[in-house]
C-alpha cells in the first residue's frame, strides 16, 4: 500500500503498524504535550496521570524493529533532555523509578545499536565540589596496547615481504645457475 504510513530510517522503511513501539512514542509524546499546556486544577491532574501511564507503557513496550529502537532511543534522548529539571519528582521508595529505567533502556538500545549514549556532565557548584559521578578525561589505558599491536602487525608483515623478495631473489639467482 502506498497509502500507509511509514517510518524512513538509512537502512530500511518500516510501515507504522510493524512496531507497536511507534504507537507507544506517539501516546506518550502527545501525553507529554497535553500536560505542558493543561491549565491547572483537574484537568492538570488528569494529563499527568495520562503521561504517567503512558510513560510506563512506553517503557513496557518492546521494540520490534531496528527503527522502532532507533526512534525509541531518540525518543527518550528527547525526554531526558526536557524532563532533566523534574528528575527528583520521579523518585521513589519502592524500587526503581520511571526515570532510572528510562536511563537505563535508552543506555541499553544505545549499546546494542552501537549509537553513542548520551554522558551527562557533572555540575560545578561554585565551591568547586561536584554534583554527579566524575568523569575520567584521561586516555584509556588500553591505547598504547593497541597501537603497539598495530605496530607488531605492520613490522610483521613487512618482515613476511622482505621474507619472500629475498628468498625469491636468492632462488631465482640459484635458479639460473643450472
Amino acid at each position: 500500500m502506498t497509502h500507509a504510513l511509514t517510518i524512513r530510517t538509512d537502512a530500511e522503511i518500516v510501515p507504522y503498524h510493524a512496531d507497536p513501539i511507534f504507537a507507544a512514542i506517539d501516546r506518550h509524546s502527545e501525553a507529554w504535550s497535553v500536560y505542558q499546556v493543561a491549565p491547572e486544577g483537574q484537568a492538570s491532574i488528569d494529563a499527568d496521570a495520562e503521561t504517567f501511564d503512558a510513560l510506563h507503557a512506553l517503557l513496557a513496550t518492546p521494540c520490534a524493529t531496528r527503527a522502532g529502537a532507533f526512534c525509541l532511543i531518540r525518543h527518550l534522548r528527547w525526554w531526558l533532555t526536557e524532563e532533566a529539571v523534574n528528575a527528583g519528582a520521579y523518585d521513589t521508595d519502592d524500587g526503581p523509578n520511571a526515570w532510572t529505567i528510562a536511563e537505563a533502556r535508552e543506555a541499553d538500545l544505545s549499546l546494542c545499536l552501537g549509537v553513542e549514549r548520551v554522558q551527562r556532565l557533572p555540575v560545578a557548584l561554585p565551591s568547586g565540589r561536584l554534583l554527579g559521578p566524575v568523569i575520567d578525561l584521561r586516555p584509556v589505558a588500553v591505547a598504547t596496547p593497541v597501537r603497539f599491536a598495530r605496530l607488531l602487525g605492520g613490522a610483521g608483515e613487512a618482515l613476511a615481504a622482505l621474507t619472500l623478495i629475498v628468498g625469491g631473489g636468492c632462488l631465482t639467482a640459484i635458479a639460473t645457475l643450472f
